[in-house]
């Protein structure tokens, strides 16, 4: 039986913007789906601006598909790293991160999806949670290929 732990996925890639950049590009979960192949976009609770604790409402699409998530801020640190949980910090399901360092004159960018725990609508079989997994993978390599395109056309590069 695949565990949480077994479902993780992590990304690395090179962009040549600041830390800076990088971070206030990945907060910004109101433009996610300039990046993401799944999630549309996401807005703020009342009052909330990005900082640890505060929550959203996520949208995300799969084909015909769409569903909506609350999640939570759980590390902001500009340029270095910006993270939430879907579900919430107490008892969420998934925590997506985004780990960021300066490198070589730009910014290595990490994202990772960690299932923290298995809930019902991720699968009921092994099979079901490790298409998840494979699926997730890809999401994030074009996640951060988008991030990589994006920040690249901004600096005139």
């Amino acid at each position: 039986m695949i565990t949480p732990d077994e479902l993780r996925v992590e990304r690395t890639i090179y962009v040549d913007a600041t830390p800076e950049a990088v971070y206030d590009r990945v907060s910004d979960i109101t433009r996610m789906g300039d990046i993401s192949p799944m999630c549309t976009g996401g807005d703020w609770d009342e009052g909330a601006i990005g900082t640890i604790g505060d929550w959203f409402t996520g949208t995300n699409r799969v084909g015909d598909r769409e569903w909506q998530t609350r999640s939570q801020v759980v590390a902001a640190d500009r340029g270095r790293e910006f993270a939430f949980v879907v579900g919430g910090a107490e008892g969420g399901w998934v925590r997506w991160g985004y780990l960021i360092s300066p490198q070589r004159g730009g910014t290595d960018v990490t994202e990772t999806w960690q299932v923290l725990r298995i809930v019902p609508h991720m699968g009921e079989t092994d099979e079901q949670l490790a298409a998840l997994r494979e699926r997730t993978a890809v999401n994030l390599k074009e996640t951060l290929d988008a991030l990589r395109d994006m920040l690249t056309d901004a600096s005139g590069s």
